[in-house]
């Protein structure tokens, strides 16, 4: 009996939350052109502890970043986030196809700070996917969210605290207009996830299939059978709502909290290779290893050229 009342209280939790993450997305919709993003992380040469972190956030001003929360923000909107193993991650603002100006200006400042950084401090950040023997580095951020999530890779998989503090990516996000959007695109981050030219290298793929099973991995591994939109949003709730809570280290509907917000929040935790992030409303591709500046602009132009060239209503 206790098993079908479970198996009921999962039901019941995987289509109301369909269901209002169908209604939160449409209030998300905003008339206009696609928009795109990137967050650019980079590792340090040397793993880092926080006292020098809090020397990298005492030279950021200088480099045209102002506080804003737990980040930094410049004139141009974008921020400066540190993840748990100290890398810096650089998020950009929506930038339109063919912005060229404007994505080459955020490079720019993205190396003027690197350099700033490293001149004044002796630490360098370089554009790297992964970087080897930082298991036992320090943990840089001390919040409840990072020291659970450290402490359960202790118990998961084997290389999960390599994932946290030795690698470092580039997510790039493609704003969903409408509803109808919504399959379309997601497909076409499956084929770029899988693809030659933004799939992880086989270090980073090896430490992600052996970080936490029920956090990583692509949420819908087969879109094409998939023809509507809610259906494709039950199976990203389905898959978040069987992963495990990183602070209570049960599956989701056994927490103590199980309402909407907390699975909202929940759903952030996730290591998926694609994310629905509900900030744009975007789909987020999270595959590419971090690399080099210089060969940046190459790839950026190749994701956004394979979305603009999709039929999105008939494809």
């Amino acid at each position: 009996m206790r098993s079908m009342k479970n198996g009921k209280k999962i039901q019941t939790l995987m289509d109301v939350f369909t269901d209002k993450l169908m209604d939160l997305l449409i209030q998300k919709f905003s008339p206009g052109q696609r928009t795109y993003g990137f967050e650019y992380e980079f590792l340090s040469m040397q793993p880092l502890s926080p006292e020098d972190m809090e020397r990298v956030y005492a030279v950021l001003p200088a480099c045209g970043f102002t506080p804003d929360g737990p980040a930094f923000i410049s004139a141009s909107g974008m921020y400066i986030t540190i993840e748990p193993g100290g890398q810096i991650e650089y998020c950009s603002p929506p930038l339109l196809k063919g912005d060229t100006q404007g994505f080459q200006q955020l490079t720019k400042m993205i190396q003027e700070t690197n350099r700033t950084i490293r001149d004044r401090l002796g630490i360098e950040y370089i554009g790297t996917g992964y970087i080897s023997d930082r298991v036992d580095a320090q943990m840089i951020l001390k919040a409840q969210r990072y020291q659970n999530l450290h402490a359960r890779m202790l118990r998961t998989g084997t290389r999960g605290r390599e994932m946290m503090k030795g690698t470092a990516s580039i997510h790039l996000h493609a704003r969903i207009l409408d509803m109808e959007d919504v399959i379309p695109l997601y497909k076409r981050f499956t084929e770029l996830s899988l693809s030659d030219n933004f799939k992880m290298s086989a270090d980073r793929r090896d430490i992600w299939n052996n970080t936490d099973p029920v956090r990583c991995g692509l949420p819908v591994k087969d879109p094409h059978r998939i023809t509507r939109p809610k259906d494709l949003l039950y199976e990203i709730v389905r898959f978040a709502v069987m992963a495990e809570d990183i602070g209570e280290n049960v599956p989701f509907p056994e927490k103590k909290d199980t309402r909407f917000e907390a699975f909202l929040y929940h759903m952030t935790t996730l290591f998926t290779d694609i994310r629905l992030n509900l900030k744009g409303p975007s789909w987020e591709l999270r595959t590419l290893d971090s690399q080099p500046i210089d060969v940046f602009q190459k790839k950026w132009n190749t994701f956004i050229n394979s979305i603009e060239t999709m039929n999105a209503r008939i494809y």
